[in-house]
């Protein structure tokens, strides 16, 4: 009878197993996780989490003898150590097993540039301090000193490649540099001025491109340099050092052959890195499959086109769940205004998103939210409703003016048969007063008041780990709570077993300690993803340097974060007709640089907690404008200007075609406009409820959209600048299948520009896959005013 019984359960389960495949028609791939290529730097000792790097059951590390770099293993904390040599710089690959598997850790010691920061203060001073985005706007970090005591105080600046704003901060106040000319809005009615630091290797460092091929089991590769008989070829196959037997180099070409893979239907990571005296160049990274380049409909998350939307802001689908709070100074624009799970299904089962080519959809948090209003803490003291979800009051509970937890099961059910994956946002940083975790557990949050009496409210830097978002929303202490920590992780594993969703967004990611994305991370990756067939996605938000973005991404925590470095640079350059493209170029570059140039980063046009961009494009409001204070008044801002869509289509083009996932927030699509929270999170507008400028906005936009699901080379492609000035900037994407060259130009004029390209790119008879009225021919670009165009080469 048991016999019997086990037989009939695993029929069961197999019937059970073909239902649940049928019910989507997904085509996800699972490609192995890499060890990342860890940039270190060379005047101090390194330290890395084990888990960090790569996931194991059990670590047992022995590294083989290597020269530069010293290197040691702490047994306790999982830990290594890697201290290079006073004066080495460059890659090196450090072989090591654990525990007998053999891999490779691929590391590149960098070389910073010294800048000398000088200021003579206006104002007689005791102390001077300088901060920036080199070090995450830190008011008392970086002090700097005068010891001539001539006047002028001074500090060195060791820093990568980039542009950075900063400013000075004296004992009277903050203020930009009164001796540099380069200064930008910086939002809070001052100026923060400007460094750009050149890379000291750019001109030596080889660059490597990919080569159009179309036979099978074969990879082509060019490599770019002045220096061909000084470059050395290094190629890595998931974490292991790829045979040299296996591909040839014959001047500045690379062929790799990948017969011997014929039969592993496993996905093979092939990453090219070229050096010039051990330093290397841009690197590559190719995925196959049994030998081939993998499909271009088996689904990684470069491949991602993700749409931010707000439940309750974007479709009313079921009005029986509308209940808005009765609060006499609750404003509509601050209440629930009737969107629900129903009305995303409907735009769903309408096939709205793909459509308009997006292909995974980020849903603001779910959670049951207040039934009050409550008054902002800051002035003028205004009345809010939990609406967005950010005020969670339970931790498994569905907010009811949404809809069931089953109607979300259903949501998620149906976007898996559509091809479209599903991001929920998780709130971990904090929860609202009326939270049972609160009511019983205060001793798993911190404190609201701090040791001088003052409240510890936004105070985002000065006390980044405890500091509440309100009175009313007090943030965990996670790092004196260990049982904090293993409940809210309990709770994000319970949400993904529950709704089956494919990853999270992850809220206020800066402001929660590193244990606990490591605990969620490592839950993960032992209880989910061995279940399912591709890796889930997790995303973080994080306002700060390069740096401290990057300190969250890694294989023991998240796999991306916005990049607002590179948002805030493209937001204030596209917005003027005065600024610099080259701005652009170089923060784009900073983030190639220290993310990868097949990163997952965000690349976002608008955020739920950042003015519209299509505000800004208008000149409704400028950065230095009060943008929460116009979000309350009326009229309301709108779109005027035909000049306005065409520098929205411009900056998505951009947004579009760089490495990185690009984010659209609902609404972007047809060019909505808002000034900062609430007015940034408007109702939703479908079909005859737009402009005929804005349906007309909505048809090409998701033309832009869809050329990243045509073209392979935008989502899994390499990166090759060609020219950049003040108004235009030109570059290419390329992969086996195809090479485009991208034009964007931000000016109000039409530009006419020569490009040498590179002998070995063949641009012959290219065809406009995107048509602004620009014209590419005989290297020779003509350009019209504010357009973004896109060539494909054939």
């Amino acid at each position: 009878m048991k016999k019997i019984l086990s037989c009939l359960l695993l029929v069961f389960l197999l019937l059970s197993t073909i239902s649940c495949e049928k019910s989507s028609t997904h085509k996800s791939s699972k490609p192995p996780e890499l060890i990342e290529i860890l940039k270190i730097d060379r005047t101090k000792e390194n330290i890395f989490q084990l888990s960090d790097l790569f996931y194991a059951e059990s670590y047992n590390i022995k590294f083989n003898p290597v020269k530069d770099i010293k290197i040691s293993f702490d047994e306790i904390n999982n830990q290594i150590k890697l201290q290079p040599e006073k004066n080495f710089s460059g890659l090196k690959l450090i072989l090591f097993t654990n525990n007998d598997d053999k891999m490779v850790l691929p590391i590149i010691v960098k070389e910073k540039v010294s800048v000398q920061m000088e200021l003579k203060p206006p104002k007689p001073t005791k102390k001077v301090w300088i901060m920036g985005s080199f070090n995450t706007w830190s008011r008392r970090s970086l002090e700097m000193f005068d010891p001539d005591r001539d006047g002028i105080f001074t500090r060195e600046l060791l820093l990568d490649a980039g542009v950075y704003e900063y400013q000075f901060v004296t004992d009277y106040g903050e203020f930009p540099d009164p001796q540099n000319p380069d200064k930008v809005d910086n939002g809070f009615g001052s100026y923060n001025s400007l460094i750009k630091v050149k890379s000291i290797a750019k001109d030596q460092i080889p660059n490597t491109y990919i080569l159009q091929n179309q036979k099978d089991h074969e990879l082509k590769f060019v490599i770019d340099s002045k220096h061909q008989n000084e470059i050395k070829v290094h190629i890595l196959a998931n974490n292991d050092i790829f045979d040299k037997k296996y591909y040839t180099v014959k001047e500045n070409f690379i062929t790799v052959n990948t017969k011997h893979l014929v039969e592993d239907s496993n996905i093979t990571i092939f990453r090219i890195i070229t050096t010039y005296k051990g330093y290397p160049g841009n690197i590559i990274t190719v995925w196959t499959k049994n030998g081939k380049i993998l499909k271009a409909d088996e689904f990684i998350w470069q491949d991602a086109v993700i749409y931010s939307l707000m439940t309750d802001r974007f479709a009313n689908g079921n009005k029986s769940n509308d209940n808005p709070i009765n609060h006499a100074q609750l404003a509509k624009q601050a209440n629930f205004n009737g969107g629900d799970f129903q009305g995303i299904i409907n735009k769903i089962q309408s096939n709205y998103f793909e459509k308009i080519g997006i292909n995974t959809i980020w849903i603001s948090p779910v959670n049951k939210t207040t039934n009050s209003a409550f008054q902002e803490w800051p002035e003028p003291h205004r009345w809010f409703s939990g609406y967005h979800g950010y005020w969670p009051t339970e931790p498994r509970q569905v907010e009811p003016r949404f809809g069931t937890l089953s109607e979300l099961q259903n949501l998620v059910k149906i976007a898996h048969q559509h091809d479209i994956k599903i991001l929920l946002d998780f709130v971990s940083n904090h929860t609202h007063i009326e939270h049972p975790y609160f009511q019983n557990h205060r001793d798993w949050y911190g404190q609201l008041e701090l040791e001088n009496g003052d409240k510890n409210i936004r105070l985002f830097d000065e006390y980044r780990l405890t500091t509440w978002f309100d009175d009313f929303l007090p943030s965990f202490d996670f790092i004196n709570s260990q049982e904090a920590v293993n409940t809210i992780t309990q709770d994000a594993l319970w949400w993904i077993e529950q709704t089956n969703i494919d990853g999270f967004r992850h809220d206020a990611t800066k402001h929660v300690p590193l244990k606990l994305w490591r605990n969620i991370t490592r839950k993960i990756k032992n209880k989910i993803e061995p279940q399912k067939k591709f890796d889930y996605y997790q995303i973080g938000e994080t306002f700060g340097s390069a740096e401290l973005i990057k300190s969250y991404v890694n294989n023991g925590m998240l796999d991306s974060q916005f990049n607002f470095e590179l948002f805030f640079t493209q937001r204030r350059v596209f917005a003027a007709d005065d600024s610099d493209f080259r701005d652009v170029q170089m923060a784009l570059n900073t983030s190639l640089d220290v993310y990868g140039y097949n990163n997952l980063m965000g690349n976002i046009f608008d955020s739920h907690d950042q003015t519209r961009m299509m505000a800004l494009l208008e000149g409704d409001l400028t950065l230095s404008d009060d943008a929460t204070a116009r979000a309350w008044e009326e009229p309301k801002i709108q779109v005027d200007k035909s000049s306005t869509y065409r520098k929205q289509k411009a900056l998505l083009t951009f947004i579009l075609t760089i490495p990185g996932v690009p984010i659209i927030y609902y609404g972007d699509e047809f060019g909505m406009t808002g000034a900062n929270d609430p007015d940034n999170r408007r109702m939703m507008r479908f079909d005859n409820e737009l402009s005929d400028a804005e349906n007309k906005q909505l048809d090409w936009n998701s033309k832009i959209f869809n050329l990243r699901t045509k073209f392979s080379s935008l989502r899994r492609g390499d990166y090759l600048p060609l020219y950049c000035d003040k108004n235009v900037m030109i570059y290419s994407r390329g992969d086996q299948n195809e090479r485009l060259i991208i034009a964007i130009n931000k000016s109000d004029e039409k530009q006419n520009i020569n490009v040498k390209f590179p002998d070995w790119l063949d641009i012959k008879n290219p065809e406009n896959v995107l048509v602004m009225n620009s014209i590419l021919e005989n290297s020779q670009f003509n350009l019209s005013a504010y357009s973004g165009n896109i060539w494909k080469c054939n």
